[in-house]
């Protein structure tokens, strides 16, 4: 089994069809063609079924392109960083990170990262948990900044506890509840929810209707994406649980302001995720250690955003 073969494999199963597929591998339709049934007797399976309208992977196909592409991915890797360890200055790493912290580590720490590797390409994918886990899996993400529910990750993945992470309910300055202080006063309101999930991470206002005894929250929109969040927001008439540190700058610029709620709302911790069984290349390690010093210099200010409140 050749390298070459598991990158023509992926290169269909990517594109949906061989043509398509050869022409990003750049070869031909029959060249490709018969390096895909080489690979199929060589793993005595069937992995493409070949319809009118291109293939579709068999189960077979399904189960060896999650391994296919974590090969490919290492193989790049190891590359990468032999040419780093010999004085490489480019190479790509690729980031996860929630609003929360997208927001309050990542400027300072692409400033302070682009000064030592300018010819290194910074890719941030957003998002929320667990939506990082397969990227994280399949090697093609090298690390995620987020929260994790309580219950922690899966232990393939390493995870290290950065901060903790206060929730406050957002609204717009305007909203007739904007001076509500318990969470009973909030029933019946629609709201904003981020994430698929129905415990933990994006779903916190869910978990303290149902510590404080309240009829779930109304689920009117469920968005990942802050800056639409931002604007959802503006009708008045929407409320949203987002990360203390995000309200400050610019959201706030935008008229959102936070409910001075009393009761408790539930905390999760910002962690740096990885996979426990590959070892990050030279730049990805770099960029972990930055955020690492990142908050560590924050936790370290006297009017610390990172400190917890009440």
């Amino acid at each position: 089994m050749r390298l070459s073969q598991l990158q023509d494999f992926i290169a269909v199963a990517e594109h949906g069809s061989i043509r398509a597929g050869a022409r990003a591998r750049d070869v031909s339709a029959p060249a490709l063609t018969k390096s895909i049934r080489q690979l199929e007797e060589e793993l005595h399976v069937p992995l493409l079924t070949r319809t009118t309208r291109g293939v579709v992977l068999s189960r077979y196909g399904e189960a060896f392109l999650r391994r296919a592409r974590l090969i490919a991915t290492e193989a790049r890797k190891a590359s990468d960083e032999m040419s780093q360890m010999l004085g490489a200055r480019n190479g790509v790493v690729r980031v996860g990170a929630t609003g929360g912290p997208a927001h309050l580590l990542l400027p300072a720490v692409l400033t302070r990262f682009r000064a030592q590797h300018p010819d290194v390409l910074v890719c941030i994918d957003s998002g929320v948990y667990p939506t990082y886990l397969d990227d994280l899996r399949a090697g093609v993400m090298d690390m995620a900044v987020s929260p994790v529910p309580d219950e922690g990750v899966e232990r393939e993945f390493t995870c290290e506890p950065l901060y903790n992470n206060d929730s406050v309910v957002v609204a717009h300055r305007e909203h007739p509840l904007r001076n509500a202080r318990r969470l009973r006063e909030l029933v019946g309101s629609d709201w904003v929810l981020t994430g698929q999930r129905m415990h933990g991470p994006g779903a916190a206002i869910l978990d303290a209707f149902r510590a404080h005894d309240l009829p779930l929250p109304r689920v009117a929109v469920r968005c990942d994406t802050i800056g639409i969040i931002q604007s959802l927001l503006q009708d008045r008439h929407l409320l949203c649980v987002l990360p203390r540190q995000m309200v400050a700058g610019r959201l706030a610029a935008s008229g959102l302001v936070p409910l001075a709620i009393e009761d408790k709302l539930p905390s999760h911790t910002v962690s740096l995720i990885y996979r426990a069984d590959s070892p990050m290349t030279p730049v990805a390690a770099q960029f972990a250690t930055l955020l690492r010093r990142e908050v560590h210099y924050l936790s370290n200010m006297a009017d610390s955003p990172l400190r917890r409140q009440g």
